[in-house]
């Protein structure tokens, strides 16, 4: 008896220490982004980006005298922000190599659309810093 009430004292405390966020698939990676967003909850949804991603926001937010969770929850906690696609959108292809893994979605619209998902502290979280770098690919 002893033992379980360790045992559930160290998962109480364990589910206390700061969860960082993340899902447990990388297709559920980019739902859970998207549902947070739509829930119009963007600190909820800072939480499912990856680190690098969160760097990225850091790195913009420094011009303006901010956190990159500031500057990402107010460029997001407006009430016309819909989520990430901005319209439904179904799971098509799940692609792991690894620790790094592409999600491919269909939007509404039938159009297709890579996002990418990395796999951090054992969960999966959006890598919307990639998503950006083979945008910014295509232009070039």
């Amino acid at each position: 008896m002893k033992k379980q009430i360790y045992i559930l004292f160290v998962l109480i405390l364990l589910a206390g220490c700061g969860s960082t966020g993340g899902s447990d698939s990388p297709a559920n990676s980019i739902k859970d982004f998207d549902k947070a967003l739509q829930e119009q909850n963007p600190g909820k949804a800072w939480n499912y980006l990856s680190s690098g991603s969160q760097k990225m926001y850091d790195d913009i937010a420094k011009t303006r005298n901010q956190s990159g969770k500031e500057y990402f929850e107010k460029s997001f906690s407006s009430s016309g922000t819909v989520g990430m696609m901005g319209s439904e959108f179904e799971v098509v292809e799940e692609k792991k190599e690894g620790d790094k893994a592409t999600v491919i979605i269909k939007l509404k619209d039938n159009s297709n659309s890579e996002l990418y998902s990395i796999k951090e502290d054992g969960t999966w979280k959006l890598d919307y810093a990639r998503y950006m770098e083979e945008n910014m690919k295509k232009v070039e």
